[in-house]
């Protein structure tokens, strides 16, 4: 392994020089997704910023981060107004558009539900005549959509711009369940101190991404900065950021 990362690491200072002349530029537009993205004190924080600043900091690269609501990021993303988003899941549509880098962050959908009032999950069917609350439009939303979709289901999904506002619902009891990353779940609990809501089950494991628009982002700084992503994850140091925000490494 080790002589695999010093070679990985000859390659990449061989094949993208780092001079002045040679700098490269790049935007990232990430959105309000604690813990993964936040702002505090008008800086950008999270795991994804900490990453993207060590790595364009490897390989000599200026970098931007801005932070903005998800589909104007998106938007800004497939007009050529930002060249990259962070954390970003995977779906087919996204696929056709932008390429993704090394997976990142394992994490996972599931369901969190009132402790006074489990909703006793075992898959979709098991939430027929519910309302499930959920973040979006997102990854999450359109996934939930596709559940509720795929089965003859009774379920009615209740869609809102943040993920804060369907937990106070949910804690209140105007909603049956909340659909959401755990991970941000979990840290939605603990942030507005809410002692009646626990984890149902999951429904899905997944990865997130930094994601690269086709479009206006010079390939040879996409290959660039996913060796050096490759190199940080089988270095450790890419656990050891994680392991900040009680976050776990994709394999």
């Amino acid at each position: 392994m080790t002589r695999l990362f010093s070679i990985l690491a000859l390659l990449l200072i061989a094949a993208f020089p780092t001079s002045s002349a040679a700098r490269l530029a790049i935007t990232f537009a990430t959105q309000d997704f604690y813990p993964f993205s936040y702002q505090e004190n008008g800086e950008i924080k999270g795991p994804g910023a900490d990453i993207v600043r060590e790595v364009c900091n490897e390989i000599g690269v200026d970098y931007t981060i801005e932070l903005f609501p998800w589909r104007r990021a998106i938007s800004m993303a497939n007009k050529g107004q930002v060249q990259a988003l962070f954390m970003v899941g995977k779906n087919r549509e996204r696929d056709q558009d932008f390429d993704f880098s090394p997976p990142l962050i394992a994490t996972e959908y599931g369901f969190f539900e009132r402790t006074d009032r489990p909703i006793k999950y075992e898959g979709i069917d098991s939430l027929n005549n519910m309302t499930i609350g959920t973040y979006g439009p997102s990854n999450t939303s359109y996934n939930l959509e596709k559940l509720v979709i795929c089965p003859a289901s009774n379920i009615n999904i209740d869609i809102t711009p943040d993920d804060l506002t369907q937990f106070k619902k949910l804690a209140r009891g105007r909603i049956d369940a909340v659909y959401s990353n755990k991970d941000v779940g979990m840290a939605a609990i603990e942030r507005l101190k809410l002692r009646n809501i626990a984890y149902a089950g999951t429904e899905k494991k997944l990865n997130y991404y930094i994601a690269f628009s086709t479009n206006n982002t010079p390939s040879v700084l996409i290959r660039k900065f996913n060796l050096s992503l490759s190199l940080m994850k089988q270095s450790g140091r890419l656990q050891q950021i994680l392991l900040k925000y009680n976050l776990r490494a994709a394999k």
